[in-house]
C-alpha cells in the first residue's frame, strides 16, 4: 500500500508491530469511496504514515490509544524539525488535512480515540452547550454564537485559572458589556446582551450565581416593528432561480433547495436534515423534523418543491446509504449537506445573479417567503403556521411590507379646504 512512501523494512515493520497497517489500509478505501481524487488520496495517506510511523516509532502507541494531544503535538513540534525516515508531503496544512480525515475515521471505526483534556474554560462552554441543546432547545446557529461570545467573556475574566462564578460582580458584567459594545452594531450588542443573560440563567439555574449578575445585563432599547425585513422583489427571485442550470445535477441540486426556502421559508438547518422518509408524496406532505421549537411540524409539499425534488432523485443523486434528501456532489460524495453548505450555496447564486450585496445569506429567502404569502392571500394565522412562528405578534412585521394592502387600509391625506 505505502510502498513509495516508506522504502525501509524496518520503518514497515514498526508501523505494522503498532497494528496501524490494516488500519491505513481502511482508511485509504475511505477516502476512494467517498470519491476523492486520487492524487488527494495520495496527499492523505502519505499525512497518515507519517503520523502513524511518529506514534509507533517515539511514542510506542497504536490506534486505540490515539487522542488530540498527539495530533497537535505531531503538528506544532515534530512536523518542523522532523528527520524521520518518511518520503512525502511535509506541508502544514495538507498533513492537518489528513489527520482530520484520519481522525474521523478512527471514531467511526470504533477505535478509542480519548479526547486531550480540555482547558477549563472548554469545559465550563460545554457544559452551558449542553444546557442551550437539551434543555433550551437551541439550534446549531444560534448556540454557536452564544458559546462565541461566553468564551470571550469567561477569559477575560479568568484565563488559564478555573471559572468561578462567585468572583464576578454586576459592575465586572456592566464593564464588560460597556466594553465591548462600543465596538460593536447595535444589533451585535444585543446578541452579546443575552448570550451573557442566558449563561448567568445557566448558572443561576444550577446554584452557581445569584440573580444579581443576570439583573446586571443592561437592557437595550428593542423595538421589533420599527424595522422592515429585506426582501427579493418578483424580479430578484425570478433571476435567482434562473442561474441554477437544472441540465446539471449540482443545478438540480441547488435548485430545489433553494425552492424549499423561497416557497415553504424552510430554515437552512431543516433542508440539510430533510431525509427521503420525511416526503410524503401521496399525500402532498412535508414533515419538518426537530424544528426551532423542538417538535415535528407538517407543511405542503408545493408543486414546485415536489418536481423540483422528484427531477433531483431520479436524475443525479448519488447513490448512498444515507438518508438524508440533499448530499454532498464532491468528496466526500454522497455525505449529508451541512447548514453551512445551504449558506454557501445560495450566496454564491446570488453573486452570479448579480445580487451580492442583497444576498448575504438564507434568511432573506424566509422574509420573502412570508411576504410572498400575504400577498397572493394568506393570513398572518397562515403565515406563522408555515413558518412554525408561536406568536403572530413575530408574523406581524411582515404585513408592514405588504404595501398594496397596506394601501387598501390608508386613510386618505386631507385636503387643504377639509381642514
Amino acid at each position: 500500500m505505502y510502498e513509495h512512501i516508506i522504502k525501509s523494512l524496518r520503518v514497515h515493520q514498526e508501523i505494522e508491530a503498532a497494528g496501524f497497517k490494516p488500519v491505513l489500509e481502511e482508511l485509504v478505501a475511505k477516502l476512494h469511496s467517498f470519491g476523492y481524487a486520487e492524487w488527494t488520496v495520495s496527499l492523505y495517506e502519505q499525512g497518515a504514515v507519517h503520523f502513524a510511523f511518529w506514534l509507533a516509532r517515539q511514542q510506542h502507541i497504536g490506534p486505540s490509544e490515539i487522542n488530540e494531544g498527539h495530533i497537535k503535538s505531531f503538528l506544532s513540534r515534530h512536523l518542523a524539525r522532523c528527520h524521520c525516515p518518511v518520503e512525502g508531503v511535509r506541508g502544514y496544512h495538507t498533513v492537518r488535512a489528513a489527520l482530520v480525515h484520519f481522525e474521523e475515521f478512527l471514531r467511526g471505526a470504533g477505535h478509542l480515540f480519548s479526547r486531550q483534556a480540555l482547558d477549563l474554560i472548554d469545559i465550563e462552554v460545554q457544559r452551558f452547550d449542553s444546557y442551550l441543546r437539551l434543555t433550551s432547545g437551541l439550534q446549531e446557529a444560534t448556540r454557536a454564537y452564544r458559546r462565541r461570545y461566553v468564551r470571550d467573556f469567561l477569559q477575560e475574566f479568568f484565563g488559564d485559572e478555573a471559572v468561578d462564578p462567585s468572583r464576578l460582580t454586576p459592575k465586572d458584567v456592566v464593564w464588560y458589556i460597556s466594553k465591548r459594545a462600543c465596538r460593536l452594531k447595535p444589533t451585535s450588542s444585543n446578541v452579546l446582551a443575552s448570550s451573557l443573560r442566558s449563561y448567568f440563567r445557566f448558572l443561576r439555574l444550577h446554584g452557581q450565581c445569584e440573580e444579581a449578575l443576570t439583573l446586571a445585563v443592561p437592557v437595550s432599547a428593542s423595538r421589533p416593528l420599527a424595522s422592515l425585513p429585506r426582501l427579493l422583489t418578483d424580479e430578484e427571485v425570478g433571476r435567482l432561480l434562473a442561474v441554477f442550470n437544472r441540465r446539471t445535477v449540482a443545478g438540480r441540486r441547488d435548485y430545489a433547495i433553494t425552492r424549499c426556502l423561497l416557497d415553504l421559508g424552510l430554515r437552512a438547518e431543516e433542508v440539510s436534515r430533510l431525509r427521503l422518509d420525511d416526503i410524503d408524496w401521496r399525500n402532498g406532505r412535508l414533515r419538518i423534523v426537530g424544528t426551532k421549537s423542538r417538535r415535528d411540524d407538517e407543511l405542503p409539499l408545493t408543486a414546485a418543491i415536489g418536481e423540483s425534488i422528484a427531477a433531483y432523485l431520479l436524475r443525479g443523486r448519488p447513490q448512498t446509504s444515507v438518508r438524508q434528501v440533499f448530499v454532498l456532489l464532491r468528496a466526500p460524495v454522497g455525505q449529508p449537506i451541512t447548514r453551512r453548505t445551504v449558506c454557501d450555496l445560495i450566496v454564491r447564486a446570488a453573486a452570479r445573479a448579480g445580487m451580492e450585496s442583497t444576498v448575504t445569506g438564507t434568511r432573506i429567502l424566509r422574509h420573502t417567503a412570508a411576504t410572498r404569502m400575504l400577498r397572493h392571500g394568506a393570513s398572518i394565522k397562515e403565515v406563522a403556521d408555515v413558518l412554525r412562528y408561536r406568536s403572530l405578534d413575530t408574523t406581524a412585521i411582515y404585513a408592514k411590507v405588504d404595501l398594496p394592502r397596506l394601501a387598501a387600509v390608508a386613510i386618505p391625506w386631507p385636503k387643504e379646504g377639509d381642514l
